[in-house]
């Protein structure tokens, strides 16, 4: 039995899911695939799980709590689409009869600590009349 052993470090998912992809292709059949999802990483952004953090090109990001978790929620989901509601649900763990400017104020928020260009932004994108998603073209 051949073992290959493969660490990667910042992967993201369609290279990961490439990866196994191919080496099944060639007639290999992974046995067992420990995958490290902790660190989300995105064209110079880094969003740490387990330590709660965010770096922007190796510069450490304040966030609070809640803001971490939509910019989280978002960027785990690339390029779903998520209403305002969908957000205040996942994010505050409840179903809340809202004004939905209270989300706005949070992805304003998150958009001056992370985007170049908060007017112009290119990791959270405005799906307008739904919601909001983060931009799965960005690698």
């Amino acid at each position: 039995m051949d073992l290959l052993l493969i660490r990667l470090e910042k992967i993201d998912n369609d290279f990961y899911e490439s990866l196994i992809k191919f080496i099944s292709d060639h007639g290999y059949s992974p046995k067992v695939v420990v995958r490290n999802t902790d660190i989300l990483s995105f064209h110079g952004l880094e969003i740490i799980s387990s330590k709660h953090q965010v770096l922007l090109h190796d510069k450490e990001i304040k966030m609070t709590k809640k803001e971490f978790y939509i910019l989280e929620l978002l960027a785990r989901n690339k390029g779903q689409v998520f209403t305002k509601d969908q957000i205040y649900d996942q994010v505050w763990g409840e179903s809340y009869f809202s004004d939905s400017k209270n989300i706005i104020a949070y992805i304003n928020k998150i958009r001056k600590k992370i985007e170049p260009d908060p007017a112009h932004p290119i990791y959270i994108l405005t799906v307008w009349g739904i919601g909001y998603k983060f931009n799965e073209k960005i690698e």
